[in-house]
């Protein structure tokens, strides 16, 4: 199993952005797996206005999922969309009202449950879970998270709601759980390395920020040599090959008409 989930603990430090590059990076970061990112933001989509732009129908994704009689893998794939011809990079779309969260702790289970099934098949599930302690947060994703990475700027005051945040995962989650910080942006005034330090957590890249490129993934058009060299992907890999380390073994995945 691999389950990754991101969230926030104040303000807009940049998590859908991270989610979404590390959605991208992942096949190769992590060679041999695809990824699905679970957009589950409790206080709305800010990724789904982009995708309803480019043209994708609504009525799919997390709702989609949620009208179904029952979570399975191949609900959830056939109410996914995958962001590039060999289905490697997937995902599942959620919600523009935050009453629309208010009836979906059912849907968070079953998805947690799957996560376990499509992980054997070569596929990690990421979730964008928007900011923690939300009356709607996805619970039972967060809990069943093999890591928590609270997305975080790196001034004083964002580090103190990240040692908050993350005081109330330990808390929730138990001993033995693995949560820790993921800094976004420049180092300003502390590097990542010394936010880590700060929250007794192992240390991670940090993410740049990049408008160009973090556009580009919001609209679901990233392509080209730029694109694929941009600092925000460089770091994004670095990251998701860290993250992926930390919940080793991870299965390879099948072959084409493997039994």
């Amino acid at each position: 199993m691999s389950l990754t989930v991101l969230c926030s603990a104040s303000g807009a430090p940049g998590a859908t952005t991270a989610a979404l590059a590390l959605l991208w990076t992942w096949p190769q970061a992590v060679p041999g797996r695809r990824a699905l990112l679970v957009d589950a933001d409790p206080a709305g989509s800010s990724l789904l206005p982009h995708f309803l732009a480019a043209g994708i129908p609504a009525g799919g994704g997390v709702l989609g999922l949620a009208a179904e009689r029952g979570t399975s893998a191949d609900a959830v794939l056939r109410h996914a969309v995958s962001l590039d011809a060999g289905e490697e990079r997937l995902v599942l779309t959620g919600f523009a009202e935050p009453a629309q969260a208010r009836p979906l702790s059912a849907t968070w289970t079953g998805l947690a449950e799957v996560a376990r099934d499509v992980a054997a098949g070569g596929l990690d599930v990421l979730v964008d879970a928007g900011r923690i302690g939300h009356r709607w947060e996805p619970s039972p994703l967060i809990e069943a998270a093999d890591v928590v990475a609270v997305v975080t700027r790196s001034t004083l005051t964002a580090v103190t709601a990240a040692r908050s945040a993350l005081r109330s995962l330990r808390e929730s989650r138990g001993p033995g759980t693995k949560n820790t910080a993921l800094v976004v942006g420049r180092p300003d005034p502390y590097t990542a390395a010394e936010v880590a330090t700060a929250l007794e957590v192992d240390p991670l890249p940090a993410l740049p920020l990049d408008p160009a490129a973090a556009g580009a993934l919001a609209r679901g058009s990233g392509a080209g040599w730029r694109f694929a060299r941009s600092p925000l992907l460089r770091a994004a890999g670095d990251i998701a090959a860290s993250l992926a380390a930390q919940v080793q073994p991870l299965a390879p995945r099948p072959s084409v008409g493997a039994p």
